[in-house]
């Protein structure tokens, strides 16, 4: 029997996905849509009056395309429902809307993050329109906003915009980022423009989960633990991420243990490994294996509750509850059909996470450990026990990396070097702290008998972090490399080829492997010549501070007023294009460059304010930043651009004004806040 046969969940799957991902690279028209149901539906009906001819084994194929194009179709409207529902209309005009908070508020540093269903638009005491659209609304932060739950039904007056994509190339696309979580619109509210009409009504599964995981964490306060200590207990036990310092989640993530943070499979399997341990001592008999499967599922189901509902436990606790009902009804479990299952009800509730980063590594992890755990434990032979756990370990930490590099790389740029070592820390005391809080927590009640996990839950948390910290300080504890999205698919083809090889050891498959393998190879080498060609002259997008960056192939210089923030905001730029470390150079006052031969005037200060000339000052670029405000016609008297950039930190309107006068003067106008990042070729521009 096949793959395939084996895995019917997986074709269903395969089918699902394409439609999902057809709806957001191309539209297929009503008609279009029509068509494909009447072919697909046809199919199905002809295999179905031919299923006894002599005709029906030739034409089997008929009924598997009709379902195959059914499910396409089922994923393309699934995706063009979502999109609709997370339409909003009212955008860029003040006006007072009503809106219930659709789950708990993450706090920022100087507001409250609230994804709100914003159902209508007030005048007066009355809704003048209604409305059903998620958005991201911003409450500024004050004792108020700071009790603002779940449920919770907010008046306010703001303006709604589009979220703005990536400004910087390379950089963060914040748009598509909450797009695919179904928010298409965001808005500011003051102190003073919002009140509170009413709280969380009737019944909500996630509003008590929620409650449940909030009464948790008032009970860990009471451990005493410093600040990074409790915010590790709550993100590794319960999901409570929002207490994690940045510091806290780069020593994680650098030290390749940032996953043992993230409440997922790797929790939900510890239990389901400890509950199934438990009860097979208790239920030996077959006719048992109905009720421990029972309250197996039962009980991952309290824990997910507890956690707050996540979707990465909610997919976890559902393959693992799918396993467990299959080991009840006697039937061996197809693990591939399982995982299929699940990825195929959750993306049936909601389509967009296909393009979650934590539903792809999850899903990339659990596929890696179930395909190459396997035969990385089967390279070694291990006697004793405790040799056999530690290369156990070792062989699951390497087939989850494994399966999961070239998301890492393509998503973060950077890999861990000594995760292998660090998991061999972690691993066994992020379990070990589990089962601790589950003692302290069933022990709180009485205080002397609670004292022993209490202790060693406090000792074993300053471990945990102190020993991810070592990892961290590590020289070398990173390697930065950049994928683009074709080198993306180049290394995950060398894994399923790869993969393939090893099962049924095919020269084809191994030749394949090693010609995508030099074809990614060749393409990093086109990269650096790409860079070796390169003369740029480009002006970051940032808020705040004034970023001018000199490309020369792969030297260049910075030119800032801000180090820190001109590495944040080019970085990715910096790394896809293989470029070398920067030679910052920090401005703190206007003044002339020279680069390829242009003249290049940076305004940062009021060097040109009140100033007046017969013969104004030729340059080839004037880049006015650092916020400024000067009068557009008394700056372009003193100065005779060939190109005028306003970076992102110069006022809308002034940009506006200054707009106006390089037009009536015929000179170009760049505005970094409404068009990104300025990217001047010189190779391109002047041949």
């Amino acid at each position: 029997m096949s793959f395939l046969q084996r895995t019917p969940f997986f074709r269903l799957l395969v089918s699902l996905v394409c439609g999902i991902v057809a709806f957001q690279y191309m539209e297929l028209f009503g008609l279009t849509r029509l068509i494909l149901l009447i072919i697909a539906v046809s199919l199905m009906l002809i295999s179905y009056f031919f299923h006894q001819s002599a005709q029906a084994y030739s034409l089997r194929w008929l009924f598997g395309v009709g379902v195959v194009l059914l499910f396409f179709l089922m994923g393309y409207f699934l995706s063009a429902r979502k999109y609709q529902q997370a339409t909003f209309t009212q955008l860029d005009q003040q006006d007072v809307f009503v809106g219930r908070l659709l789950a708990a508020p993450g706090e920022k540093n100087n507001s409250m993050a609230c994804k709100m269903q914003v159902e209508g638009i007030y005048a007066g005491t009355k809704v003048i329109k209604e409305m059903s659209s998620p958005a991201l609304v911003y409450v500024a932060k004050d004792s108020v906003s700071l009790q603002l739950k779940r449920g919770d039904i907010l008046l306010f007056r703001s303006t709604f915009q589009r979220p703005s994509g990536a400004m910087n190339p390379k950089g963060f696309d914040y748009a598509v980022y909450l797009a695919n979580k179904g928010i298409r619109a965001t808005a500011y509210v003051r102190a003073g423009e919002w009140k509170l009409i009413s709280h969380q009504k009737g019944f909500s599964l996630q509003f008590w989960a929620e409650q449940c995981r909030y009464k948790l964490l008032q009970i860990y306060e009471k451990l005493e633990l410093s600040k990074d200590q409790f915010a590790v207990l709550a993100a590794l036990t319960v999901g409570y991420t929002e207490a994690l310092d940045p510091d806290v989640r780069e020593s994680f993530s650098h030290s390749g243990t940032m996953h043992i943070l993230s409440v997922s499979g790797l929790h939900v399997g510890v239990i389901y490994l400890v509950l199934q341990t438990a009860l097979s001592l208790l239920f030996k008999k077959t006719k048992w294996k109905f009720i421990s499967a029972v309250f197996t599922v039962c009980a991952l189901w309290v824990y997910a509750f507890v956690t707050g509902l996540p979707p990465s436990v909610v997919r976890a606790t559902t393959m693992f509850s799918l396993v467990a009902v299959g080991v009840a009804l006697g039937r061996k479990s197809q693990i591939y059909n399982t995982i299929s299952v699940s990825a195929f009800a959750i993306l049936l509730y909601d389509p967009n996470l296909l393009f979650d980063v934590g539903f792809q590594l999850s899903y990339c992890a659990v596929i890696g450990i179930v395909w190459f755990q396997p035969k990385i434990s089967s390279l070694l032979y291990m006697k004793q026990k405790w040799l056999k756990w530690w290369w156990d370990l070792t062989a699951v930490s390497l087939a989850a990396q494994i399966a999961t590099l070239p998301l890492v790389l393509y998503y973060f740029h950077q890999f861990p070097n000594y995760f292998l070592l660090a998991n061999y820390v972690a691993i066994p005391l992020s379990t070990f702290i589990i089962y601790l809080a589950v003692a302290f927590l069933i022990l709180f009640p009485v205080s002397w008998l609670a004292f022993i996990p209490r202790f060693l839950l406090k000792s074993m948390l300053w471990l945990l972090n102190a020993s991810v910290d070592f990892f961290h300080d590590l020289p070398y504890a990173i390697s930065i490399c950049y994928l683009n999205f074709f080198q993306l698919f180049l290394l995950f083809a060398v894994l399923v080829f790869f993969s393939f090889y090893l099962e049924n050891k095919k020269y084809w498959s191994l030749m394949a492997t090693l010609c995508i393998l030099l074809g990614f190879v060749l393409s990093h080498v086109l990269v650096h010549y790409q860079t070796s060609k390169l003369n740029q002259l480009v002006v970051y997008a940032d808020r705040k501070h004034t970023h001018v960056n000199l490309i020369t192939r792969h030297h260049h210089q910075v030119i800032t007023t801000d180090s820190t923030a001109a590495f944040l905001s080019a970085s990715n730029y910096w790394e896809k294009c293989k470029l070398h470390n920067p030679e910052y150079k920090i401005i703190h006052s206007s003044g002339f460059f020279s680069f390829q031969g242009k003249k290049i005037l940076i305004l940062t200060d009021s060097l040109l304010h009140r100033k007046t000339t017969h013969t104004p000052i030729k340059t080839d670029f004037l880049i006015i930043g650092n916020g400024l405000k000067p009068r557009a016609k008394e700056l372009l008297s003193c100065v005779t651009p060939k190109n005028c950039i306003a970076d992102q930190s110069i006022s809308p309107w002034y940009v506006d004004q200054l707009r106006e006068s390089c037009r009536a003067k015929r000179i170009s106008f760049y505005s970094v806040a409404e068009q990104g990042a300025f990217i001047y070729d010189f190779k391109q521009a002047d041949p």
